[in-house]
């Protein structure tokens, strides 16, 4: 089958190489206009903190993504993708315990999940993160993870431009079933998929972008091996380090889909929480700053919408990285030969689009 592919930020990529690896011919096209949220994106593949503000479903795609089908898939790219998944850290200062006790409360007592974590004093937690000597208590989630998102997309993009037809800077105008608009002409395919995230809100009465700052720091004096997680009264830091001392610090969400550059106040509340995590970051050089709009449906979870010959996908929100994989192996089963049992089928939504344009 032949097949559009709308949109190339981790879900259209990953979708394009997956299809195409099965068989299908590929068109991907990207508007190309700014920065997709994939890439502002810190590669976090933390299913067990999801649990604090989403449903168990969310955990679950991500648990599965982890555990079997990002070791799967970056075992079959042709360049090494920094990839850990030693676990995370959560910790908080002591006059901002009734945070940490919170958070565990709302992600152990999710009844249909069993969360494994170990509760950390200063001796178990300094045998983890050596250089964290001046916490005296934490938790381990052994079932977390992280990699390198922008790396992967660099490398998918090389794959995909020399396997598919990957159209950039083209905008398309129109989508239906089994059709789209660009270049003012209309395009036949067996299949459309759109994966335009908040270009898609004609799809998606309720789709909304919640914005989100990251920060980029080289920080040459620390040596953190982990996520870590930090909770404050106000955000929830997350600490995500790179090869070569980068670290990725990010945790604010703003209600607005606005693009603008970072803020004065996440920036000080950001380094601020940076500096008490460890003194040494008071020496680290700001790399760069970035900021985009996730797009987000109703309770934070994702759907797929589909009729004969088009399907949308969207609302992955803040978990790309996390959920994408497990959401096409869904995808695969569907268009598979022997029609087997959809794992995850209250993401399906069955709709019935006529074959006029959907701008």
């Amino acid at each position: 089958m032949n097949a559009a592919i709308v949109g190339a930020g981790i879900l259209g990529k990953l979708l394009a190489w997956s299809l195409q690896r099965a068989g299908w011919q590929i068109t991907l096209i990207d508007a190309g206009k700014t920065q997709n949220c994939s890439q502002a994106a810190a590669g976090l593949l933390t299913p067990v903190a999801e649990l604090e503000k989403n449903s168990s479903l969310i955990y679950q795609l991500g648990i599965k993504a982890l555990q079997d089908h990002w070791p799967a898939i970056l075992a079959e790219l042709p360049e090494n993708i920094y990839f850990q998944n030693k676990g995370s850290i959560l910790l908080s200062h002591i006059r901002d315990q009734a945070e940490i006790q919170h958070f565990m409360d709302l992600v152990t007592h999710k009844t249909d999940v069993t969360v494994r974590y170990e509760a950390l004093n200063q001796k178990t937690l300094t045998t983890l993160e050596p250089e964290l000597t001046h916490f005296q208590k934490g938790y381990y989630f052994p079932d977390e993870g992280l990699l390198d998102n922008q790396t992967l997309l660099s490398v998918l993009e090389k794959i995909l431009e020399t396997r598919v037809t990957f159209l950039k800077n083209t905008e398309v105008t129109a989508i239906a079933p089994h059709q789209i608009t660009f270049n003012n002409k209309i395009h036949t395919f067996d299949w459309v998929f759109d994966c335009r995230g908040l270009g898609a809100k004609s799809q998606f009465s309720d789709l909304r972008g919640i914005r989100g700052e990251l920060i980029w720091v080289y920080a040459p004096d620390v040596h953190i091996t982990r996520p870590i997680r930090f909770m404050h009264p106000r955000y929830r830091l997350y600490l995500a380090p790179r090869v070569d001392h980068i670290y990725l610090l990010g945790a604010s969400e703003v209600e607005a889909e606005d693009y603008s550059a970072i803020s004065v106040r996440s920036t000080l509340e950001l380094l601020t929480a940076l500096y008490c995590l460890h003194p040494k970051f008071a020496e680290a050089r700001i790399i760069k700053t970035t900021t985009h709009c996730r797009p987000t449906l109703a309770h934070h979870l994702p759907k797929i919408k589909y009729t004969q010959g088009l399907m949308a996908i969207n609302g992955l929100y803040r978990h790309g990285f996390l959920i994408a994989p497990t959401l096409i192996h869904d995808i695969l089963r569907y268009f598979s030969v022997e029609k087997p049992p959809l794992h995850y089928p209250t993401l399906w939504e069955e709709t019935c689009y006529d074959h006029s344009s959907i701008e």
